[in-house]
């Protein structure tokens, strides 16, 4: 799908409470984050990640970015020798803070992504 500006968008999901949208806990993270808006993947925004899930990430960004957005990622993980590079969608926002939902994940990367959670899990 395409926006205004012809980037890349994933149709954003109704609202319902947060404890209603949100399907895997999250674990606090702090790392750096690369992202890429699809269709403008020469322009550069760096961010920050302040939590992961199974499913998605937090992060603040200092991007005007808008629901359905698709962004490409590169990004550390505990205990990851490589970046991970991964697309998502914004699904909500809050100033500069994103909640970016992964996107046509691969298997290998959805067990690096449940390996770091489930490490992240035991420092809590």
């Amino acid at each position: 799908m395409g926006g205004e500006r012809g980037e890349a968008r994933a149709k954003p999901e109704p609202m319902g409470s947060q404890s209603e949208r949100r399907q895997s806990a999250r674990y606090p993270l702090d790392s750096g984050l690369v992202a890429r808006p699809a269709g403008h993947r020469d322009r550069v925004i760096r961010g920050r990640i302040l939590d992961l899930s199974r499913a998605g990430l937090s992060a603040v960004i200092a991007a005007d970015l808008q629901l359905g957005d698709v962004l490409e990622l590169q990004f550390g993980l505990p205990y990851a020798a490589k970046p991970v590079l991964m697309e998502a969608a914004v699904c909500n926002r809050e100033g500069y803070r994103y909640g970016l939902e992964f996107v046509r994940v691969a298997p290998p990367q959805q067990e690096l992504i449940n390996r770091s959670c489930a490490s992240l899990a035991l420092l809590r």
